[in-house]
C-alpha cells in the first residue's frame, strides 16, 4: 500500500514472472515491462458481499490481517501518534465498542 519511490523500488526485487499488486500507485514508467513482472493495480469501493467473503477468508486462515497493536476509541490520539512515527509493522487497530 505504498507508491512513489518505494513502489518502484519493488519492481527490482521480483523474480521474472512475478507480481507487484498495488492499491495506491499505478506503474506510470513502464517497469512491469521492464523488469519482466505482472502488475496489477486496483480501488476497492464499499461492497458488502465482497467484505463478507473477506471475513471468510480471514475465518478460515486463508488470509492472516498483520496487526501491529490495538487501541480502544478512547485512545485513538496515541494510535496516530504511533501511525506517524512510521515504524508500524501491520495494521493499527482502533476499536469500538
Amino acid at each position: 500500500m505504498v507508491g512513489g519511490e518505494t513502489l518502484n523500488r519493488s519492481f527490482k526485487v521480483l523474480k521474472k514472472g512475478g507480481a507487484l499488486v498495488s492499491i495506491k500507485g499505478q506503474d506510470q514508467d513502464g517497469l512491469a515491462e521492464k523488469y519482466g513482472v505482472r502488475f496489477e493495480w486496483f480501488f476497492m469501493s464499499p461492497d458488502g458481499k465482497m467484505l463478507a467473503e473477506l471475513g471468510a477468508l480471514i475465518s478460515d486462515g486463508t488470509v492472516t490481517p498483520v496487526i501491529d497493536s490495538v487501541f480502544p476509541m478512547d485512545q485513538v490520539s496515541a494510535a496516530y501518534d504511533k501511525l506517524e512515527t512510521g515504524r508500524a509493522v501491520g495494521k493499527i487497530v482502533v476499536t469500538v465498542k
